[in-house]
C-alpha cells in the first residue's frame, strides 16, 4: 500500500473517530488529493488578478477569519458564499483556498418588521468536527428576524451602562410618545464623543428581573425600543431623528451605541419527539418574555438563563419542556427555542416550535 494511501485511510478514521466520540455526522466525503493536501471539495486553482487568497490553516475557522479580516466574526457567512466550493461550513480543510475580497458594508437600517438580517453562531474549526450544531442538507436558515433581535430586550447589572437619554422632543408640547421621524433632543453632545450621523439603540427601563425558581436577582430588563441617529452635535446636546421604532418611545429612554446584530443562521434541526429521553445536556429556564406576556407562542422571543459562560451561542438550538406534576412521571415536550443573541449569563431566542403555550419557569434543554 503507498504511503499516500495509508495517510488517506488514517484521515478518515481520525475524521470517523472525531465524529463517533461527538455524536454528530461524519465530515463530507470522499477525501482526494488536491496539490499537497486532502480535501473533499473542489476547491478552484485560479484566480482573476488581485484576488486575495487566503490558504486555510489548521484550526481556522471561518468565524475567526472574519473575525480578523472583516472585523466582525457575525460575517463569516459572507466568506462562506464568497467561497461556494465550501458545501459545508463547519468543515474547511488545512490547504484550501479561501477568497478573502469581500465587500463589507456597514449595515442598512431599515424597516425592522420588514429587513431581515444574516449572521450565526461560531462555525467549527478546520479539521473538527461540530460539538452542537447539527449538519444538514443544502443551505442554512435564518433563525429568527432583524424584529427578533432589535426589538426584544437586553438583561444588565448597572443602569449607568447607559451614556445618554432622550430629554426633550421638537414636538414636546403637543405628544408624549415618539416614533419614526420624530426630532428629539439627548443630553450627549461633541464633548461626549458624539457627532453626526452617529446611531442609538433606544431602551427602555423594564423592570428588576428576578429568576423563576430560586428568586435570585439577575439584573435589570431593558427593552430595545427603536433605533435613532444624530443630525448634529453640540457641545454637550445632539439633534437627532428617529429611523425606526418598535414601540412608542418617550422622554427619558435611554441610548445604546448602535452595532448591527445579525440574526444568526443555522441548519434545521430534527424536532425532540415526547418519546425522547433527556439528553444529559445543560438545561436551564425561560426567564422573561416579550413585553411580560403569560403565554408565548411560535415566532415569539424569550430569554433564558443560560449564556456565554455555559457555552451558548448564536444558532444554537434547545429544547423547551415542562417538569411533570406527578413525580415519576416523564417530562412534557413543548418546542423549540432557536439562540439569537448571546450575554453573560442569559441568551434571547425565538420560539421556532411550540406545541402549547410557553411561559416564565418552562425549562430549556441544550440540543
Amino acid at each position: 500500500m503507498s504511503r499516500i494511501a495509508r495517510s488517506f485511510i488514517l484521515m478518515l478514521a481520525v475524521a470517523g473517530l472525531v465524529a463517533a466520540q461527538q455524536g454528530v455526522s461524519p465530515p463530507p466525503r470522499p477525501l482526494h488529493m488536491v496539490g499537497s493536501h486532502w480535501t473533499p471539495y473542489d476547491p478552484p486553482q485560479e484566480f482573476p488578478e488581485g484576488t486575495r487568497v487566503y490558504t486555510i490553516q489548521k484550526g481556522d475557522t471561518l468565524w475567526d477569519l472574519a473575525r480578523e479580516y472583516l472585523g466582525d466574526p457575525y460575517l463569516w457567512p459572507q466568506l462562506w458564499e464568497r467561497n461556494p466550493y465550501i458545501k459545508d461550513s463547519h468543515w474547511i480543510y488545512p490547504g484550501d483556498p479561501l477568497v478573502m475580497d469581500v465587500a463589507v458594508e456597514e449595515q442598512a437600517v431599515e424597516p425592522m418588521e420588514e429587513q431581515p438580517a444574516e449572521g450565526s453562531g461560531e462555525p467549527m474549526a478546520a479539521e473538527e468536527a461540530p460539538a452542537e450544531v447539527p449538519i444538514g442538507e443544502g443551505m442554512p436558515q435564518p433563525v429568527g428576524t432583524t424584529a427578533d433581535v432589535n426589538c426584544f430586550a437586553i438583561l444588565v447589572q448597572d443602569d449607568s451602562v447607559f451614556p445618554f437619554t432622550i430629554r426633550s422632543a421638537e414636538s414636546a408640547h403637543m405628544q408624549d410618545h415618539y416614533s419614526v421621524s420624530n426630532v428629539v433632543y439627548i443630553d450627549g453632545g461633541t464633548a461626549e464623543g458624539v457627532k453626526a450621523g452617529d446611531r442609538f439603540f433606544i431602551l427602555e427601563r423594564a423592570r428588576e428581573l428576578e429568576h423563576p425558581v430560586s428568586r435570585a436577582k439577575m439584573g435589570i430588563i431593558y427593552r430595545r425600543m427603536g433605533i435613532l441617529k444624530v443630525l448634529c452635535a453640540q457641545e454637550h446636546t445632539s439633534i437627532c431623528e428617529i429611523t425606526d421604532a418598535c414601540d412608542p418611545i418617550a422622554i427619558g429612554d435611554v441610548l445604546q451605541p448602535y452595532e448591527p446584530i445579525p440574526v444568526p443562521l443555522a441548519f434545521p434541526v430534527d424536532p425532540t419527539r415526547r418519546c425522547d429521553p433527556p439528553n444529559g445536556k445543560l438545561t436551564g429556564y425561560i426567564v422573561y418574555t416579550k413585553d411580560d406576556l403569560l403565554n408565548a407562542a411560535t415566532g415569539m422571543p424569550v430569554m433564558i438563563d443560560l449564556g456565554k459562560a455555559e457555552g451558548v451561542y448564536p444558532g444554537q438550538f434547545v429544547t423547551l419542556f415542562r417538569d411533570n406534576e406527578v413525580e415519576g412521571m416523564p417530562r412534557i415536550i413543548l418546542g423549540e427555542v432557536g439562540i439569537l443573541t448571546v450575554g453573560e449569563g442569559y441568551a434571547t431566542g425565538v420560539v421556532t416550535r411550540a406545541l402549547m403555550p410557553i411561559h416564565v419557569g418552562d425549562r430549556v434543554e441544550l440540543k
